[in-house]
């Protein structure tokens, strides 16, 4: 996603200003190149995001109707903001880095892929609806945008439409989800400033030692691991029952059980933290020790480096 061999000569410069100028040069003329080469798909990109943009044109009629014009207005605005950098963000993909995709040329956008960005698409509302305390509404849509976390992957084998494409913008989606729920709760009151902290620690911890491991190492592949899998499901599953007892709970049995969440939810946090940190500096140690030509190989996502 980076050019790897545009940033090679980056390395070798030592990413001096001048360098890292004509880095930036390369990869616009380069998109500009490559993106004709690719008329298909740029034709099923475009087509794909007018049929999201028409959802989400439904959904701010929605939102007009039952919450108010203004609340319309912000989600229409808002969803076709993260739709519009999305769609330059695959546009950019595939002039940078797609030229086959799983050893076949890829000419429409996978269906998964798809359902990765209608998860993206949906955030706005989810924010819209935790801001109005629309708790039973916010439930059932981050609900059904989690599952698209799960659907994505298993159609994706189940299809044959795994893509470089989907590997890298699918943990992306994630984190860009996870942390606006975070940060949509904490604005509501319902968890406190530092859990979310936390949260967008692990985050920060996750895309910033991916790119530092690519920028100044190589290229990486991204690939979760079973306890990340693991701590997302959970983690997903804490939030999705806190949005329902929001929903469906009295006042007094809410204050009961609140604490509860944030301890759990704090230790979460601080769980995938540590482990972030050490296999974030396992894959530091063994980049450095790897010849250039193994540095391919790097593993990212929950961040490991595989053994040999």
């Amino acid at each position: 996603m980076f050019a790897e061999d545009l940033l090679r000569e980056v390395r070798r410069a030592g990413y001096t200003p001048g360098s890292l100028l004509a880095y930036g040069r390369a990869i616009a003329s380069r998109v500009t190149r490559r993106l004709p080469l690719h008329a298909e798909l740029v034709r099923s990109i475009a087509a794909t995001s007018m049929l999201l943009f028409a959802a989400q044109f439904a959904g701010a009629l929605t939102f007009s109707a039952t919450i108010g014009r203004s609340a319309g207005v912000s989600y229409l605005l808002s969803s076709s903001l993260v739709l519009l950098a999305a769609t330059f963000w695959l546009l950019a993909h595939v002039g940078i880095a797609l030229e086959r995709d799983g050893g076949h040329a890829l000419r429409r956008v996978p269906f998964p892929v798809t359902l990765t960005v209608l998860r993206l698409v949906s955030i706005p509302a989810i924010l819209l609806l935790i801001q109005h305390h629309a708790w039973a509404a916010a439930t059932w849509l981050f609900v059904a945008s989690a599952m698209t976390d799960v659907l994505d992957g298993v159609l994706a084998r189940a299809l044959g439409q795994e893509s470089r494409l989907g590997k890298v913008l699918d943990p992306l989606a994630d984190i860009v989800f996870n942390s606006s729920v975070f940060v949509a709760l904490a604005f509501a009151g319902v968890l406190p400033w530092w859990v979310t902290g936390l949260f967008l620690t692990r985050y920060a911890m996750l895309v910033g030692g991916t790119c530092y491991l690519y920028v100044f190492h190589g290229p990486v592949h991204i690939e979760p691991t079973v306890f990340g899998k693991i701590t997302g499901v959970v983690t997903t599953a804490v939030v999705g029952l806190l949005l329902l007892g929001l929903a469906v709970w009295t006042e007094s049995v809410r204050h009961q059980f609140h604490e509860v969440f944030i301890v759990g939810l704090a230790a979460l946090s601080v769980a995938t933290i540590i482990q972030v940190v050490f296999i974030g500096l396992g894959n530091k140690k063994a980049a450095a020790a790897a010849p250039e030509v193994e540095r391919s190989e790097k593993v990212v996502g929950d961040v490991r480096y595989p053994r040999r």
